[in-house]
């Protein structure tokens, strides 16, 4: 699914890096990029000139072949790393026909953010390279005004007269530039596989309403309410035959799916605002389950941040019930019986209660005591998932949430 920002005309005077020992495969990508409009595009034959060249001009993309001689694509990921400046994302996408799990760990690990795979597909190449150019573009954006913004600050204060107002001043506007950057790049992620463009904003109100119920702080619940629209930031780098996959998810594919929540935690590292912090923190573990089951580092209980335990209850929630795609919504009876079902596995328990009251604070005192009755014990979790849509072989729990495999009410 494509996407329309008013940055589309700013990323094509962005610098696109292409590294192949392949002379073909340059021309191909050159003239792709040339025809969509792009303006400058540099190609490296000899990955041995790559560092020269990166210091003399930077890139704002590098697509890196990985089989080269003199220095294969994984010299090239570690002289990078030493090299750039890591405050600033540069999306690093790797270029290779070897599609094991080993050479994408090992990839990842090194510093590249996305793969294409050889041979190469030019309507992909197009939408993976102009996504993660606006991502460079949002980034490099903050950080120009973070500069700015730090160096009035250190001017205006010394003006003694002044610098209570100044401060005030700078820091609205500080936490008004990171309001609008996490909006665009929540809207960058969630069009990929939500059309209304409402399911971060759900996430993000309802996430605060718990945090409130919990007795957080009032900083905490303000922050909550815009760190959680980047929950899923990471899926801009998840392919779209994954991402909006008409049906179960295999294995591998699942393992490609799970990799989004690291990847939008890289993406948000390095803040030096609450809210950045807080957004990292929630990327990288609203995945967690409370018995430790979870992903991507096997969290249990209260190691689990509270802000990721809080958006984990209320992503699988909203997900249930609304339809995608790839699924039907289920009804809230539904999806309120599989949250209580599995409070104490998947979810954290206080905050599955603090949701139920949440939810059903305006709907009278019968209603809300209704809700949070627990499920009869002859009530298994089959009756809950349709059986018929979990694989022989995958758990349950290791299929809610999976992001684009919950099961159908249909079945």
């Amino acid at each position: 699914m494509g996407m329309s920002f008013d940055t589309d005309h700013l990323i094509k005077d962005m610098n696109i890096l292409i590294v192949d020992d392949t002379a073909d495969n340059l021309v191909f990508l050159k003239h792709l990029f040339s025809r969509k409009g792009f303006t400058d595009i540099q190609t490296i034959e000899d990955s041995r000139n790559v560092l020269p060249q990166i210091k003399e001009k930077e890139p704002d993309i590098i697509l890196l072949d990985l089989m080269m001689p003199h220095l294969d694509g994984f010299d090239i990921l570690k002289l990078l790393r030493e090299y750039l400046d890591e405050s600033v994302f540069l999306p690093i996408v790797v270029l290779t026909a070897d599609t094991s799990r080993e050479t994408r760990k090992r990839s990842l690990e090194e510093g590249a953010i996305d793969f294409l795979t050889k041979p190469l597909d030019a309507i992909e190449v197009l939408q993976r390279v102009s996504n993660l150019l606006k991502m460079r573009h949002l980034s490099k954006e903050q950080k120009d005004y973070s500069s700015r913004l730090e160096l009035a600050v250190q001017e205006r204060t010394q003006e003694l007269n002044e610098s209570y107002q100044i401060l005030q001043n700078t820091y609205e506007a500080l936490d008004q530039s990171h309001v609008e950057i996490v909006n665009r790049l929540a809207e960058a992620a969630e069009y990929r596989d939500d059309d209304t463009g409402q399911h971060t904003f759900r996430v993000g109100k309802l996430s605060s309403s718990i945090a409130a119920e919990l007795g957080m702080s009032e900083e905490f619940v303000g922050l909550i309410r815009k760190a959680a629209r980047l929950h899923d930031l990471g899926k801009i780098g998840v392919a779209d035959a994954i991402l909006l996959k008409p049906g179960k998810l295999t294995k591998e594919e699942f393992a490609e799916m799970k990799k989004h929540s690291e990847i939008g935690a890289k993406i948000l590292s390095g803040g030096k605002s609450s809210l950045l912090q807080m957004a990292e923190r929630i990327a990288m573990s609203h995945h967690e389950h409370w018995d430790g089951s979870g992903y991507p580092q096997g969290l249990v209980g209260e190691a689990i941040p509270i802000e990721a335990r809080i958006v984990a209850v209320v992503d699988v929630f909203d997900a249930l019930i609304h339809s995608r795609p790839y699924k039907k919504a289920w009804s809230q009876e539904e999806a309120i019986d599989f949250l209580k079902n599995k409070q104490g596995e998947q979810f954290d328990p206080e905050v599955v209660q603090a949701f139920l009251k949440t939810l059903f604070a305006s709907q009278g005192a019968k209603e809300a005591k209704e809700a949070s009755e627990v499920i009869p014990s002859d009530v298994t979790p089959s009756e809950v998932i349709p059986s018929e849509v979990i694989p022989t072989d995958v758990k349950p729990t290791d299929v809610i949430p999976s992001d684009n495999a919950y099961p159908s009410t249909s079945a």
